[in-house]
């Protein structure tokens, strides 16, 4: 150090200020802040903000909270940088036009697609999305690898477990300090078969996986131009694309033409594109000058775009132009970089699939021996307890000579040669435990304990095994997430056809349901098709009441409450993409009810009267009859039918001729009665139609035919089939028969569903923790009307907290 001119100045030489100043920074922007990890395809401040939401409790189920309280902690406890950068990445997590599957669930303003920035985030509020759980889910069983924090008051994971290749999913985009990376986001479902694939057979060729993983599924849709350079990017990582929006030419009025653009690329700015469109009819009139004007008519169906042309405008030229001089079409540069064993590598596509399996092989291992370690634990405190329970007097008797606890510890111990832990827990015993049925209940346990310590060490001892375990776990994650691709990819521009619509509208089927999620969903008829199919559906394919339907229609929606509500088939938003769980019934009728849903469905053509009779079944067993053109009201929510406070609406049908009426009660009494109902107006409140006892609720109502047979299920975990031929048909309001033998009333014990079986139905069975499904097909036995039915096959001992029968409508 040198002193000039009274100043201090330190002299060293550039070799040693590189070394130990810019090589540091270096270092850690590039491990620590710009790049993500491989297996978790995070980076540090993303992967802080998912675990201090999850530390906080933020999850899917519960209500929504400040964000300011997310960026606040992680703050406070892991990231130690401005609030800017915290707040900005987490708003980027919850955008679904910058990620292909969004993490985080945002409430108030998170930006748009047109450039308009985040409300602060004293305004918004956040919760984890449910597929964010599955990056985080088992980190507390050793998973992971622990650090410091930066101040070493905490630890935090080095990186999440992961259930699914996300680095792959919402691909990443980040600059350090001379390395850069860009990868793009692709579809779950593809990448999860991707990475099946690549464990089958992790000598599989890269165009084999291609056949598999075609390419990248950007959010926003539009179309991939490949030029080959998709294989070149996921064999060495690097590559070139172009994204082009998906346009269509309407024509109008005295045949002037409209260009439509419904998706836009990815990253592109809309309210800039249109701006920039609206510049070049300036400066390139040449090209430009027929363009008339540019409208922007997105509204949360969905994006429209309308630049209207003048009657002589060349439309291929206006395009070709678009597309060279405007963001209509953009180049998007492929560049895999993540941080990989400890370093930044450039990888390929197979690269990625290695590192990100073997990590799920060693979480699934560190998750085994974690369970194992505490099932070995229990296992041997069980051992303990049913030592001490079989020889009880002699333990109470050692316990009564004790002067204290601590001897009576050791007395145990040498007594039945016990571990001071099993003493522990003899002592802590409680009383009650000591019944017969206890002492059988812990046998029990110790026995399924002992299967699973088995199960645990086959695995441990098993790489096959710990890859068999992630295959299952990523198919449910597929099962669960499924979506559809958004974008097309092409091979060159020529194979790109721009569509053109007429003015005519093109009439569309759809199927409108109300879902066991309890949304509503408007699907293709191949889609319901498909997860209808499916034996092993998810809630939101659970169609509790559906109806065909055109875009032309309107869909009438019956409620619990006796209310009408129309709604216009074309207007409700399809269900896939971000709105593939469907749509609140209150948030599509702001003045419906908290707690009001539809039981029914009816589609009425336009211009065209309905035709028909509708019957309406309440829970107080009231029927009513009332002809269907009661309801083409001009109104677009009006009353159906008179409804007790105590009562409601449980399901609607049309009438039909030569049918009865078959009530099944939650007590398991059934009538069959005339089908000989009078007709009355639309507000009347119907007739009795089953007499009921006290507290009991009819739970299901319809009409039947000779040869019909009922499916039921009841809170005793039991199902029964029963032929409805020999129960013989009454008149109405009475009390009926015994259809389904139930236990004592004071233990809760009710027939929870019923259904007529013409044909295969998917049994949905949800427990007090978990749900299964079942086949209808598995419980073939047709039994006696009364008597208490058995348990469904596969279903075992579980006690139902809801069941839902699931079968297609009406071909």
């Amino acid at each position: 150090m040198e002193i000039i001119n009274n100043e201090k100045i330190i002299q060293s030489n550039l070799e040693d200020v590189m070394h130990n100043s810019m090589l540091p920074y270096a270092e850690y922007v590039i491990l620590d802040r710009a790049l993500p990890r491989v297996e978790d395809g995070l980076k540090p401040v993303q992967r802080r903000i998912i675990y201090s939401m999850y530390e906080q409790g933020m999850l899917p189920d519960k209500g929504y909270k400040k964000s300011a309280r997310v960026v606040g902690d992680c703050l406070a406890k892991y990231h130690p940088h401005g609030d800017s950068s915290v707040y900005d990445a987490m708003v980027r997590l919850a955008q679904p036009f910058n990620m292909r599957m969004t993490l985080v669930d945002g409430q108030g303003n998170f930006g748009s697609v047109d450039g308009d920035p985040a409300a602060a985030m004293r305004y918004t509020e956040v919760r984890m999305r449910p597929l964010a759980l599955e990056l985080i889910r088992d980190i507390e069983k050793d998973t992971v690898r622990w650090n410091p924090n930066f101040d070493d008051s905490l630890k935090e994971p080095d990186l999440l477990p992961s259930k699914f290749p996300n680095l792959l999913v919402n691909g990443a985009a980040g600059i350090a300090v001379g390395l850069a990376t860009n990868i793009p986001p692709h579809n779950l479902c593809e990448v999860i078969d991707g990475a099946i694939a690549y464990i089958e057979n992790p000598k599989i060729s890269l165009e084999e996986l291609m056949k598999i993983v075609p390419g990248p599924d950007f959010p926003t849709g539009g179309y991939i131009i490949s030029n080959g350079e998709i294989a070149n990017a996921y064999k060495t990582g690097k590559g070139k694309i172009y994204i082009r929006a998906k346009v269509s030419v309407e024509k109008g009025d005295g045949d002037k033409k409209s260009i439509v653009i419904s998706e836009i690329p990815y990253g592109v700015n809309k309210a800039k594109l249109l701006a920039k469109i609206d510049a070049l009819t300036e400066e390139k009139k040449d090209i430009f000058g027929n363009i008339h004007s540019i409208n922007d008519e997105s509204d949360r169906n969905g994006m429209r775009a309308v630049i209207r042309l003048k009657k002589e405008a060349d439309v291929a030229k206006i395009l070709n132009g678009l597309f060279k001089y405007s963001d209509l079409q953009v180049a998007y540069s492929i560049n895999i970089v993540a941080i990989a064993g400890g370093k930044p590598k450039q990888l390929g596509l197979k690269e990625i699939y290695a590192y990100y399996t073997e990590h799920q092989r060693n979480v699934v291992l560190r998750r085994t021996k974690f369970d194992l370690d505490r099932a070995k634990e229990r296992a041997h405190i069980l051992e303990g307890l049913i030592i001490a329970v079989t020889n009880i007097d002699k333990v109470i008797k050692i316990i009564r000579s004790s002067p204290d606890t601590p001897s009576a510890r050791q007395a145990l111990r040498k007594e039945f040669s016990l571990s001071e832990r099993q003493a522990q827990a003899i002592l802590d015993l409680r009383l009650a435990r000591l019944t017969k049925l206890e002492i059988n209940n812990l046998k029990l346990e110790l026995e399924q304990l002992k299967k699973l310590i088995a199960e645990y060490e086959s695995i441990i001892a098993s790489k096959a095994r710990q890859l068999t375990v992630v295959k299952k776990e990523m198919l449910d994650i597929k099962k669960r997430y499924r979506d559809d691709r958004r974008s097309v990819i092409v091979e060159n521009d020529k194979v790109i056809d721009i569509a053109s619509k007429q003015e005519k509208k093109i009439v569309e089927n759809y199927v409108v349901g109300f879902a066991e999620n309890e949304r509503v969903r408007k699907v293709s008829p191949n889609t319901y098709r498909r997860i209808t199919d499916d034996n092993e559906p998810i809630a939101r394919d659970i169609f509790r009441c559906a109806v065909k339907a055109t875009s032309e229609d309107t869909v009438l929606a019956f409620t619990n409450i006796g209310n009408c509500y129309k709604i216009d088939v074309e207007v409700l938003a399809e269900s896939k993409n971000s709105l593939i769980e469907g749509i609140k019934f209150n948030a599509l009728f702001k003045q419906a009810d908290k707690n009001e849903k539809p039981i029914g469905f009816v589609a009425i053509k336009p211009n065209e009267e309905p035709s028909g009779k509708l019957l309406f079944f309440t829970k107080k067993g009231a029927v009513k009859l009332t002809d269907i053109s009661e309801y083409n009201l001009l109104k677009s929510v009006y009353q159906a039918m008179k409804v007790r406070e105590d009562d409601e609406i449980i399901s609607i049908e049309f009438f039909k001729e030569k049918t009865d009426l078959f009530f099944v009660s939650k007590y398991g009494m059934t009538l069959r009665c005339e089908n000989a109902v009078p007709e009355q107006g639309r507000v009347s409140g119907g007739v009795k139609g089953m007499d009921l006892d006290g507290k009991d609720e009819v739970i299901f109502a319809t009409q039947i035919g000779k040869g019909a047979v009922a499916l039921l299920g009841a809170t005793t975990g039991t199902f029964k089939k029963v032929e409805l031929d020999p129960i013989s048909t009454i008149s109405r309001a009475r009390k009926g028969v015994k259809i389904f033998e139930l236990g004592d009333r004071k233990f809760g014990e009710e027939v929870l569903k019923a259904a007529i079986c013409d044909r295969k139905i998917t049994i949905f069975v949800k427990d007090r923790i978990s749900a299964e499904y079942y086949s209808s097909d598995a419980y073939a036995v047709t039994e006696a009307r009364s008597g208490k039915g058995r348990y469904l096959k596969n279903v075992g001992s579980c006690q139902p907290a809801e069941i839902y029968f699931s079968r297609k409508i009406d071909d």
